[in-house]
C-alpha cells in the first residue's frame, strides 16, 4: 500500500452526480471545505443506502443485481470527515431515533398485551383441568384454546439502518426475515479492522453479492436471512488501514475483498481552507435530505407491511449499448500490459459497480423510464477517478519501495516548510527534519535522505561550528514545479 505523498491525484468529478446529490455536494464542499472525494464518496454512500432496499439493476447481459455500494474512504484526523458525514447522513440517524422510540411503545404495549394473552390462556387451562376432572366434556374448551393460541401477540421488531456493530451474529440478526436493508458505516476504521467481522472476509463478500438466502447455524439458534441488502462504508486513517494490510493484506486482496469497493484516498485541504466568521446558508442539502427520508420512509412502509417487492431498473437501448461498448473496453484493458491488467480483481467487477451506481443516481434523482446514457456516463466519470485511485493503493505493479515512500513525503515537507525559495541557499538541521518532519524513525530517515542526495535533491554534511549533520536543499530540485523522485 502507498502513500498519497509526492502525489496529485486528479480533480473528483462531483458535478457529475444529477442535480440534487450534485448541488448538495457542491454546498457541502464550500461550507465545510472538506476533499471534494471525501464528499463524492459520502453522497455515492447515502444515495446507495436510500434506494438499496426498493430497488434492484437489470444488467445488459440480464443478470438482476443490487445497487449496494460498498466505500474505503482514507483520510487523517482534521479532514472533517466527521462533519461531513453528521450533515449527509441525518436522515438517516433521524429514521433510526424515531424507529426506537416507536419500538419502545410497541413493545410496552406488547407486553400489556402479553400479559393478558398469558392470562387467558392459563384461564382456559385451568377451565379444561376442571372440566377434565369432574368427567365433563372439554372439546369447545381445547377448541377455544387452540383458537386463542394462534391470537399471541406477535412481538415487535427493532430495525434500525445505521449499523457499527458487524460480528457474524450481529449481522445475521439484523437481517433475518426477508429484504431486510441494513448499512455498516463507521468513521473509526481502527475498530472495525480490529473487529471479529474481518476475520470473516467471505461473509462480507456474500454481503455484497446480495445472495438469496444467508445462513447461520449454530448450536443455539439457526438465523435465516432472505434478499438481504447491506452497504459497507469504511472511513479510516492509513495507518490503521496499513497496519491491517500487513496483517491480512494478501488475504483481503486474494479473496477479493477489496475489489468489491470503491476506494479513495482524497487530498488533503489541511492548510489550504479559507477562515470566515460568516454563519454558513444551507439551501440545497435539506433538498437532499428530504429525497433521503422520502425512500427511507418508502422502505419503512413496506418492510413493515410484509411484502418487499424491489423496483427493477433497466437501461434504455442507448445506455446498454453505452454499457457494453464499456466492457468491451475494459476487457481489451485487461491485457497483458493493458492499464488494468495489474488490478484484473477491481476490473472483474467494475462493470456492475458501473450499472449499481448509475442505477441508484438514476432512482434518486427520480429519473423518469429507463436509466439515461447521460447518467451511465456521469457514473462512469465516477468509478473512472476509483479505478484510478484503485490502481494506485492496490496495484503489485506500481507499489513503491519504503525509501521512496519516505523520500517524497521529506521532499515535500521540505519544499512547504524549510526551503527558502529561489536562488536562496536553505539548510536544516537532519535533527530538526527528524523531529518535525513526516518520518521520524532514524533509520528509514536516513535511507530517504541517502536517496534524496542521490537524486541530487540535497546535499548531506557537517557544519563546520557545530559539526553536526546538516541538510542543504538544492533550488534545481525544489524549483520544480512538479518534484520528480
Amino acid at each position: 500500500m502507498k502513500t498519497s505523498f509526492g502525489r496529485i491525484p486528479p480533480r473528483y468529478p462531483l458535478n457529475a452526480f444529477l442535480v440534487v446529490a450534485r448541488e448538495a455536494g457542491n454546498e457541502i464542499s464550500r461550507n465545510v471545505q472538506a476533499p471534494e472525494a471525501l464528499i463524492g464518496m459520502s453522497l455515492i454512500n447515502a444515495i446507495s443506502m436510500a434506494c438499496q432496499g426498493l430497488i434492484d439493476v437489470k444488467l445488459p447481459t440480464g443478470l438482476v443485481r443490487p445497487v449496494s455500494q460498498n466505500l474505503l474512504i482514507i483520510a487523517e484526523s482534521g479532514e472533517r470527515k466527521s462533519t461531513v458525514s453528521s450533515l449527509l447522513f441525518s436522515p438517516f440517524r433521524d429514521a433510526d431515533t424515531e424507529a426506537m422510540a416507536a419500538y419502545k411503545d410497541k413493545k410496552e404495549r406488547y407486553q400489556a398485551e402479553l400479559g393478558a394473552w398469558e392470562a387467558k390462556g392459563k384461564g382456559l387451562r385451568n377451565a379444561i383441568a376442571r372440566a377434565v376432572s369432574r368427567g365433563l366434556e372439554s372439546d369447545e374448551l381445547e377448541a377455544r384454546l387452540l383458537e386463542h393460541a394462534q391470537r399471541k401477540p406477535i412481538e415487535p421488531r427493532l430495525r434500525y439502518f445505521m449499523r457499527q456493530e458487524i460480528t457474524g451474529k450481529a449481522i445475521t440478526e439484523a437481517l433475518v426475515g426477508d429484504g431486510e436493508s441494513i448499512a455498516i458505516s463507521t468513521d473509526e476504521g481502527h475498530v472495525l479492522f480490529r473487529s471479529e467481522a474481518m476475520s470473516h472476509l467471505g461473509m462480507l463478500n456474500r454481503l455484497w453479492d446480495s445472495p438469496s438466502v444467508l445462513m447461520r447455524d449454530r448450536a443455539d439458534q439457526n438465523l435465516l436471512a432472505m434478499n438481504p441488502r447491506v452497504s459497507v462504508s469504511i472511513m479510516t486513517q492509513h495507518a490503521p488501514l496499513k497496519a491491517f494490510l500487513d496483517r491480512k493484506g494478501s488475504v483481503a486482496k486474494g479473496s477479493g475483498h477489496w475489489a468489491r469497493y470503491l476506494v479513495g484516498w482524497p487530498q488533503s485541504n489541511m492548510g489550504f481552507r479559507q477562515v470566515s466568521g460568516e454563519e454558513p446558508v444551507w439551501e440545497r442539502l435539506p433538498l437532499f435530505h428530504e429525497r433521503a427520508r422520502v425512500l427511507l420512509d418508502r422502505y419503512r412502509k413496506k418492510i413493515e407491511s410484509g411484502t418487499i417487492e424491489r423496483e427493477l431498473i433497466e437501461f434504455s437501448l442507448d445506455a446498454k449499448s453505452r454499457w457494453v461498448e464499456l466492457a468491451q473496453e475494459t476487457e481489451l484493458l485487461l491485457r497483458q500490459g493493458g492499464y488494468l491488467s495489474d488490478i484484473n480483481d477491481f476490473a472483474a467487477k467494475v462493470m456492475e459497480i458501473l450499472a449499481r451506481l448509475a442505477a441508484a443516481m438514476h432512482y434518486f434523482a427520480e429519473e423518469v423510464g429507463q436509466i439515461s446514457v447521460d447518467t451511465l456516463n456521469r457514473a462512469f466519470e465516477i468509478v473512472r477517478w476509483h479505478e484510478n485511485e484503485y490502481k494506485y493503493l492496490f496495484s503489485p505493479e506500481t507499489a513503491a519501495p519504503q525509501d521512496l515512500v519516505d523520500a517524497r513525503a521529506i521532499a515535500h515537507y521540505l519544499q512547504a516548510w524549510i526551503w527558502q525559495g529561489p536562488c536562496s541557499d536553505t539548510w536544516v538541521l537532519r535533527n530538526k527534519v527528524l523531529r518535525n518532519g513526516p518520518v521520524r524513525i532514524r533509520v528509514r530517515l536516513h535511507a530517504a535522505l541517502d536517496l534524496l542526495q542521490m537524486r541530487g535533491a540535497i546535499r548531506i554534511g557537517t557544519g563546520s561550528l557545530d559539526r553536526k549533520c546538516h541538510l542543504q536543499l538544492m533550488n534545481c530540485f525544489f524549483g520544480q514545479q512538479e518534484m520528480a523522485l
